[in-house]
């Protein structure tokens, strides 16, 4: 299902102007689609596992060269 109006939802949220690239537009719907939930949740998301994942990569490489 790749209907936008799909995951429009009605919010409290204000908008803050950001611009992104249609290419993001489309992952962020991917990843709504997953996960089903609105822009904002599938953003929030998806940010917190990319730095959880930062994060255990600095923690490897910092054991690394402790060793």
């Amino acid at each position: 299902m790749h209907h936008m109006e799909y995951f429009k939802k009605k919010s409290n949220k204000i908008s803050k102007g950001y611009r992104l690239k249609p290419s993001t537009h489309q992952i962020i719907y991917r990843i709504q689609e997953l996960i089903s939930c609105d822009q904002d949740e599938a953003i929030a998301k998806a940010c917190r596992k990319y730095y959880r994942e930062l994060m255990l990569i600095k923690k490897i490489q910092t054991s690394e060269q402790s060793s």
